[in-house]
């Protein structure tokens, strides 16, 4: 019996391992035309809702650093199958063609892995009114993961309820984490003011030298832009 609950955790947990992609992209409002984009963005997700897609779709503004004004779109807990079979991709294409492209400029995506080692919460943190989008560069990523598996550790007794990391696997540099922080008020940006500080202190402590640079942007999330499988 204890064999084949081992072997059942295994399995599921192979399986949960497997849902751990997420793609990102991005858009630049066209000048004067932030309402229309918005407007043509909402009608593209209800046409996403209408044909059935399976996929949740989470909506934020950047709201500091020189991407301010961007709007970013993520969809999550993929496997890398799903990618091959989206929801009638041609009609897909046309509708934003319709509805979103003439207002808006798609100024890239990327993929990335979740690590959930190094993550405390579920995407359930992603409808936090402000997310804290913390990119890190390191020379070795095996190290980086060491370093940010130290700090992850070092907020849980703080309270913070949500931080994701994730790895690039494809659209940017390789050598990229990211770490996705949920905070419902920027009262709460006091227990995550000193990131550079933190992050340098555990290097130290390992005897690690490995991030190269380290941004932080604010985002705040759009619910009536979002359109979640509940």
């Amino acid at each position: 019996m204890k064999l084949i609950v081992v072997m059942l955790l295994f399995i599921s947990g192979e399986v949960i391992a497997q849902h751990h992609v997420a793609h990102f992209s991005y858009w630049k409002p066209r000048a004067g035309e932030a309402q229309r984009f918005e407007n043509g963005y909402k009608q593209h997700l209800k046409w996403h809702k209408d044909n059935g897609d399976k996929w949740s779709w989470y909506g934020w503004y950047i709201i500091s650093g020189p991407r301010y004004g961007l709007f970013v779109d993520a969809t999550f807990n993929h496997a890398w199958s799903d990618f091959d079979n989206p929801v009638k991709p041609a009609e897909d294409g046309a509708d934003n063609n319709l509805h979103t492209h003439p207002f808006g400029i798609f100024e890239g995506g990327y993929k990335m892995i979740q690590l959930p080692s190094l993550s405390i919460g579920d995407s359930n943190g992603l409808r936090s009114k402000y997310l804290r989008f913390v990119t890190i560069n390191v020379t070795d990523p095996e190290a980086g993961k060491k370093v940010i598996e130290r700090w992850k550790t070092s907020y849980q007794p703080g309270g913070v309820k949500t931080l994701l990391t994730f790895k690039m696997v494809d659209g940017g540099s390789l050598n990229q984490l990211l770490v996705i922080i949920g905070l419902n008020s920027f009262q709460e940006f006091s227990k995550v003011e000193n990131l550079q500080e933190e992050l340098s202190a555990i290097e130290t402590a390992l005897k690690i030298k490995t991030i190269t640079s380290i941004t932080a942007e604010t985002l705040i999330y759009r619910a009536d832009m979002s359109w979640l499988q509940e």
